[in-house]
């Protein structure tokens, strides 16, 4: 099983980051993945302008998988999704 940490930021209204947030946590479990930990961090100011935003919600979660080829898949829906203005993954 792998372990990877991934920061999501989220467009800022708070309508569509709780959808956002959701669409995640649902992706989480057709994919299988065991959630290890999740953090909300909040609204935060973005060190620069992305897609006419300053401001961007941040989430945080730490997941463990053991097929790669789901993860990938799932990074794709994550590019295409408009709510979605930045994401990070980490392997630790």
């Amino acid at each position: 099983m792998r372990k990877y940490e991934y920061l999501y930021i989220f467009d800022p209204q708070e309508e569509k980051t709780k959808k956002a947030i959701e669409e995640v946590k649902d992706n989480y479990n057709k994919m299988e993945v065991r959630v290890l930990k999740e953090t909300e961090m909040g609204k935060r100011q973005l060190a620069y302008v992305i897609n006419k935003n300053t401001d961007g919600f941040y989430y945080m979660t730490q997941i463990e998988i053991d097929d790669f080829t789901r993860l990938q898949e799932f990074e794709t829906d994550l590019k295409l999704n408009k709510k979605v203005i930045r994401f990070m993954k980490v392997r630790i």
